[in-house]
This record gives C-alpha cells, sequence and structure tokens, in this order.
C-alpha cells in the first residue's frame, strides 16, 4: 500500500511537472496569412499609428522590435526573452524566425490581447504587413516562421509585436496579499 501511494505521488508530481511546460511550435506567417493589413507608408510606423491601421482603440507598445543588419538589434520590454534570426540571404532576407528564449515564466513571454505583428521593408508595395497574432492563436512561446516576404525585391527590415502592456495579474496579487499579510502580523505584534 505503501509503494502504491510513493508511485501515486511520483506519477502525479511528474504529470504536473511536464503537463505546465509550454510545448514547442511554430506559427507560420507568409504574405498571404489572414488576417493582415497592409500599407504604401514608407515610414516607420509608430505605435498610434499601428493602432489606428488596425482599428484598435487604446494604447499600445512595442513589446519586442529587431532591426535586421549584420548584427541584429533587438529592443522592447521583452527583449530579453526573443531572438530573431533573418534568413535567406544576409542582405536581403525574405524570411525571419522570431523565438522565445526565456525561462517558461509566465511573465516572461508576451501575453495580453490583441497582439500585433508588424513586418517592414518600405521601398516596395506593400511597404510592411500586420497581422493580428491573437486571432491566428499565437501563444507567445510559440516560435513565428516568416517565410517569403518580398522575395527577389526587397527585404525585411525589421519585425516589431505590438500590444497593450500585459501587467502580471496573479504576480502582482500576490505580492499583494504577502503585503497584507506582513502588516497583519506586524500589527497583530505591536497591539500586544
Amino acid at each position: 500500500m505503501k509503494k502504491m501511494k510513493i508511485l501515486t505521488t511520483v506519477f502525479c508530481m511528474a504529470f504536473v511537472v511536464f503537463g505546465t511546460m509550454p510545448s514547442a511550435s511554430a506559427l507560420s506567417i507568409t504574405p498571404t496569412t489572414t488576417p493582415q493589413w497592409t500599407g504604401t507608408n514608407n515610414a516607420n510606423l509608430s505605435e498610434s499609428e499601428i493602432a489606428s491601421a488596425v482599428g484598435y482603440i487604446g494604447t499600445l507598445f512595442v513589446l519586442y522590435k529587431a532591426d535586421m543588419g549584420t548584427i541584429v538589434s533587438e529592443s522592447g520590454f521583452f527583449a530579453a526573452y526573443y531572438q530573431t534570426t533573418f534568413s535567406n540571404t544576409p542582405e536581403d532576407p525574405e524570411d525571419a524566425l522570431i523565438e522565445y528564449i526565456g525561462p517558461g515564466t509566465p511573465s516572461s513571454y508576451i501575453t495580453g490581447s490583441p497582439l500585433y505583428l508588424y513586418v517592414k521593408d518600405g521601398n516596395n508595395v506593400p511597404a510592411f504587413y500586420i497581422f493580428n497574432l491573437t486571432s491566428l492563436g499565437w501563444n507567445g512561446t510559440d516560435d513565428l516562421d516568416l517565410q517569403d516576404f518580398w522575395p527577389n525585391q526587397g527585404a525585411i527590415s525589421h519585425v516589431a509585436i505590438y500590444g497593450p502592456v500585459s501587467v502580471p495579474e496573479p504576480t502582482t496579487l500576490l505580492l499583494l496579499g504577502f503585503g497584507l499579510v506582513g502588516l497583519a502580523g506586524v500589527g497583530k505584534k505591536f497591539k500586544k
């Protein structure tokens, strides 16, 4: 009976550990993937222009951005947790792979709704593509595999993910709870 209890405990622990790990898969995005928005504005769109282009009423922020170059330049709130590899040709990439490289905790990957992927060229028509990652079912940890953008006529200059700033609610509430428990304990100690 004791062995069965231990075996059941080990099985449940393994299920919890492996059941909470994010699965590794990729979301393939091409110029024909929908829903999408395109435009001919060769300038880099600002957060408000992205929101206007997709009809979003609210404020969007750059959560992650990667600029193509001999060294890929990454920026945004989540730059430490993602990496982008541009491919096809170094000077004229028509493909890009955005990978999540973070530790797997909810506060380390992009969440929230809506989320938009901005793929920019600027020298061709269309000058950019915007994709609704939320509608495409992206979970923040899946790779984004961008294929066949401006073949033989342009290049991806940068990619960016826009969305509202997500507040890690469970963590915030947990900290608030610990703070209240601490205050109650200190108050009880001084009351005596």
